[in-house]
C-alpha cells in the first residue's frame, strides 16, 4: 500500500513539474499508459482527480484513455496476430481464443467493469477478433466509466462525502450498460428487420 501512495504521489509530483503544461502533459500520460506504460491507469486517474478536480480530471482522463484504447485496438488489427502474440501472455490469448464470438461483448466488457483484469491488454486482443472498431469503442466506453468515475471522484476526495450513494449510483450504471451490451445484437437485429419492413412498404 505505501508503494501504491508513494507511486501516485511521484506522478502527481512529476506532471506539476510541467506547469502550465501539466493538463496537457497529464492527458498524453493517459493515451501512452494504454499503449505502452506499465503504470496502472487506476493510479494516473486518481492522481488526475487530485490535480485537477473530479470533472476535469475525469474528462481528461476518459479522452486520453479511450484514445489509447483506440490506438491499441487499431495498432493490433494493422499488425496481425502474429507481432502482438509476441509480447502478449499466451494465457490471455489462450483465453481469448476460448470464448464464443456470440459472448465476447459480454466478456470484454465485464473484463473492463471489474478491476484486476489486465484490460490494456484485451484492447489489442480485442483487434485479433471480428470485432468492429464501433462495436469495441462502445464496449470499452460502457465499461470502463465507472472504474474511471470512482478513482477520480476518490482522487478529489468526493468518495469521503457519502461512497453508499456513489457505489449505488455506479451500480446501477453497471447493470444498464451490461444489459445493453447483452441485447445489443437482438437490437441490431430488431433495427435490421424494421429497416427491411420500411423499405418494403416504400
Amino acid at each position: 500500500m505505501l508503494e501504491y501512495l508513494d507511486s501516485v504521489d511521484a506522478v502527481k509530483q512529476w506532471l506539476l513539474s510541467f506547469g502550465g503544461w501539466t493538463p496537457f502533459i497529464y492527458f498524453l500520460f493517459q493515451i501512452l499508459q494504454v499503449i505502452i506504460a506499465p503504470l496502472p491507469g487506476g493510479t494516473t486517474t486518481l492522481v488526475g482527480g487530485a490535480l485537477f478536480g473530479w470533472i476535469k480530471g475525469f474528462l481528461l482522463s476518459e479522452a486520453g484513455i479511450m484514445i489509447g484504447t483506440a490506438a491499441a485496438f487499431g495498432i493490433a488489427k494493422k499488425l496481425g496476430r502474429p507481432v502482438i502474440l509476441k509480447w502478449v501472455p499466451s494465457k490471455w490469448t489462450d483465453k481469448l481464443d476460448s470464448i464464443r464470438d456470440s459472448r465476447l461483448n459480454m466478456v470484454l466488457f465485464l473484463i473492463f467493469l471489474f478491476p484486476g483484469f489486465p484490460d490494456d491488454i484485451f484492447c489489442y486482443l480485442a483487434g485479433l477478433t471480428k470485432m468492429n472498431f464501433k462495436s469495441f469503442m462502445l464496449i470499452a466506453l460502457l465499461g470502463r466509466t465507472p472504474g474511471f468515475l470512482m478513482t477520480t471522484l476518490m482522487g478529489a476526495g468526493i468518495m469521503q462525502d457519502n461512497p453508499v450513494r456513489l457505489v449505488i449510483v455506479l451500480g446501477l450504471y453497471g447493470i444498464f450498460a451490461g444489459v445493453l451490451i447483452f441485447n445489443k445484437k437482438r437490437m441490431e437485429t430488431y433495427l435490421e428487420n424494421s429497416k427491411k419492413r420500411k423499405g418494403d412498404h416504400s
